[in-house]
Order: C-alpha cells, then sequence, then structure tokens
C-alpha cells in the first residue's frame, strides 16, 4: 500500500507532479488494492493520501480516465474500469488502415491446443520451461481485408477449463473473457516490434507470398502486481494496414 507523503518526498525533478499522481495511483490498482468496478476513494481522501493539491489530484485522474484505467459515472463517482470492446479498441488493439482510422477487427478462430513453455515464454510468463501452456490461433481482417495472424500463449495454471467450445462460444473479446471468466484483468501491455519474413504456413492464412515482409508484435499483457498473463506474437500484413498506437476511432463505427 502507498503511504501518505509530502509531495516532494517522491517526486521526480522535472517531472510534473500530476504525472508522478497518475503513476501512484495505477500503481495502487495494479497492486489490486482496487479491483475493477470499485469506486475509487474521493478526491479529498486522495489529496490527503498523496499529499496533492486538488488541481494536481484532477489532472491526474484526467489521465486515467482518458488511458480507460478509470471511467466516470455521472452523480456515482470514479470507478476502475472494467473490460469492454470499447477499453479493448481504444488501449490495446493498434492496427489500423492507411488512412488512419481505428475500426473493429472481424476476429476468425483457427485452432485451440496445449503446448509446454519454451526458454523464451518461460521467462516472459514467469514460468518453467515445459510449464503447460495454451496456445490459440486467430486471424484478424479488417475492412474484408487479412491483417494479422496472432499466436497467443496462455498459462494454463490461470485459465482452467478453457476449451475449444468455449472460445468459439464466446460473444465478447478475449481480455474481457479473461476478466468475466477467470478473474484476470488486463491492465496494461508492453510491445516489441520488429520486421520479419513470412514463413509458408505464415503467408498462406495472411493471402501473402513466402518470404513476404510482415510486422511482427510481440505483446506481453499484465494484471494486477504486475503478473504477466498472455505471450502474443502478431504476425501484421501491412498491404493493408498499419501498425498506429495513436489512431482514432471511425466516425463510421
Amino acid at each position: 500500500m502507498l503511504e501518505s507523503s509530502p509531495a516532494n518526498a517522491w517526486s521526480q525533478p522535472g517531472l510534473p507532479l500530476y504525472l508522478e499522481v497518475r503513476r501512484k495511483i495505477a500503481d495502487v490498482i495494479r497492486a489490486g488494492e482496487w479491483r475493477p468496478g470499485d469506486a475509487i476513494p474521493t478526491e479529498k481522501k486522495l489529496c490527503e493520501r498523496f499529499g496533492v493539491s486538488m488541481g494536481t489530484l484532477r489532472k491526474a485522474v484526467d489521465e486515467l480516465v482518458a488511458s480507460g484505467l478509470l471511467v466516470r459515472q455521472q452523480g456515482r463517482g470514479t470507478f476502475v474500469a472494467r473490460h469492454s470492446q470499447d477499453r479493448y479498441l481504444f488501449s490495446f488493439f493498434h492496427l489500423v488502415g492507411h488512412d488512419g482510422h481505428k475500426e473493429y477487427p472481424e476476429v476468425r478462430f483457427l485452432k485451440f491446443d496445449a503446448t509446454v513453455a519454451d526458454e523464451y515464454a518461460a521467462q516472459a510468463l514467469r514460468l518453467k520451461v515445459g510449464a503447460p501452456l495454451w496456445h490459440l490461433t486467430n486471424l484478424l481482417s479488417l475492412r474484408g481485408e487479412i491483417a494479422s495472424l496472432d499466436e497467443i500463449y496462455l498459462p494454463a495454471a490461470l485459465f482452467p477449463g478453457l476449451t475449444e467450445q468455449r472460445l468459439r462460444a464466446r460473444q465478447t473479446t478475449l481480455y474481457q473473457m479473461y476478466q468475466d471468466e477467470f478473474d484476470i484483468t488486463v491492465l496494461r501491455a508492453t510491445e516489441r516490434v520488429r520486421g520479419v519474413a513470412a514463413t509458408r504456413s505464415q503467408a498462406r492464412r495472411l493471402e501473402t507470398e513466402a518470404g513476404a515482409p510482415l510486422l511482427q508484435i510481440i505483446r506481453l499483457v499484465y494484471t494486477f502486481q504486475d503478473r504477466p498473463v498472455e505471450l502474443r506474437y502478431s504476425y501484421v500484413n501491412t498491404r493493408h494496414c498499419e501498425y498506429r498506437p495513436d489512431a482514432y476511432v471511425s466516425d463510421s463505427q
């Protein structure tokens, strides 16, 4: 738990104070003190806790609302966000058409099977080499054009009873399914991006040629207490889309 302290006790030189408060509030959420759907304390209590003015606190909260980690409900207060399709689109899906408009992808489920963690997956997911994983493969399209092949790895111990039938029957995003069915809330993600050449299998699914350039996005997502819960490799055919984390939602949606 974070302790109340004078602002200058933990502020970093040159960094605006409201950004420090934003980080501290996010850390409290990631530590699990406030769960999805919980109301956060009143502004007065938060000012006392962090030792800052009302204006500084409101700027920090405004930033967290804009990022999707908090939501305001008129007449009720501010709450830790629960996952929704909109939050997935705004916070975690960064593929857009070349015009920059962000739209919901069409997701086609391809495969589900059991596997084990190799050295990289074990290190990323903080598991032992050989630990059981679930592996699922999805194909994502934008405006009718195939955009991305996603290979997703989940620690089997965190998702007991996951089956192909449950994945095919879901009516929500995967991240909302994690929350609703397994009590796992995705709070943040890190991504690494690099260029690779398409294998024959990837090329067939992405409707391109073997050896064609692809964008590989390696994403690691975290829940409370910064515990990694998903390792995802996305192979993107940039002929029809591009990677734009700053893109906006299309007015046609």
